[in-house]
């Protein structure tokens, strides 16, 4: 009996240090989005990647005095919208690996300045995009092996964006909002079927909500957590703009900040056990970090140094090893 139980014990040993283990070995890149004004460009964003285990501080990928952004990374590639090669802030979608080489425009689709996801079976990118000068913010799915591109949910009296493929991809959740201004009525998360029927209401902003009536998030920057049933969104409480989380059936909406700072824009490491998010510091500094969450303990630390104040948006990419 004694036997059996020693077994017993170093099994739960060894799977509580081989859970510490898997964590702690994790081996990923973290992209992100600065604003480096420069002599040539004024309105110059920038991206840069760091290694969170290494102290040498973040590689500026792109050197170029464009607008880009990256809001998404699969594997070892960043995907990012680009103004280079066409008109100021005229955004369409590029590649690089993750030393910032292999640029490569992927469609000739104009896009809008807003998040986007990946369907890796059918090898489809899921935007929002503006197909004429005068229809924007609507859904299409772009065919990264040509380039072509179809309407997904195409109904010019709203607005779409942020959209985000289920872990299943079989639904998608989206921010969705009428071009006609409604009293009352706010952008607000819903859900649709993978073909784009169905569609449903997640999120419902309170009215009497102080930010009602001001500028700032209703709901945006969507994101699916890889591994466990929910949507994690930014919105705006008072004077505050916090990460949320609701699940797929609305039942259940909760607060994921807790640092009474402004966190809005997010990403999931693929395996769900990290976190990261840019925050803003104070008024007086006005800095933005990127920080880090091990999504198991709650434990943070901020990745980013003070070199660059505004540095948003990160995603996570595989370290090739």
């Amino acid at each position: 009996m004694k036997s059996y139980q020693y077994l017993i014990l170093a099994l739960l040993f060894f799977g509580c240090n081989q859970t510490e283990k898997d964590i702690s070995n994790e081996e990923y890149l973290i992209a992100y989005n600065t604003f480096e004004p420069d002599s040539s460009a004024e309105d110059n964003w920038e991206i840069r990647i760091l290694d969170p285990k290494d102290s040498l501080g973040s590689k500026n990928l792109t050197h170029h005095p464009d607008v880009a952004w990256t809001y998404l990374a699969f594997e070892d590639k960043i995907y990012f919208i680009s103004d280079r090669d066409t008109a100021y802030r005229h955004f369409f979608l590029y590649q690089m690996d993750a030393e910032g080489n292999q640029v490569k425009k992927l469609s000739d689709l104009r896009l809008e300045d807003s998040w986007m996801d990946i369907d890796t079976v059918r090898n489809e990118m899921l935007v929002s995009a503006r197909p004429e000068q005068s229809i924007r913010y609507q859904l299409y799915l772009i065919n990264l092996q040509d380039g072509s591109f179809s309407p997904l949910a195409n109904d010019t009296s709203f607005r779409f964006q942020d959209p985000v493929f289920s872990p299943d991809g079989s639904q998608i959740a989206f921010v969705k909002r009428p071009v006609a201004q409604i009293e009352g009525v706010f952008p607000e998360v819903f859900l649709m079927n993978r073909e784009g029927t169905n569609q449903r209401q997640l999120t419902h902003f309170p009215k009497d909500d102080p930010a009602a009536n001001s500028y700032g998030y209703k709901a945006g920057a969507l994101r699916w957590h890889p591994t466990e049933n929910f949507i994690s969104y930014a919105t705006t409480r008072g004077d505050i703009t916090s990460i949320f989380a609701i699940t797929p059936d609305g039942n259940k909406n909760w607060k994921i900040s807790e640092s009474g700072k402004d966190e809005v824009y997010h990403d999931w490491s693929p395996d769900g056990k990290w976190f990261a998010f840019d925050q803003f510091q104070d008024t007086i500094s006005k800095q933005y970090h990127i920080v880090l969450m091990e999504w198991r303990t709650k434990k943070t630390r901020i990745l980013t140094d003070t070199l660059v104040k505004t540095q948003l948006a990160p995603v996570f990419l595989r370290k090739k090893l």
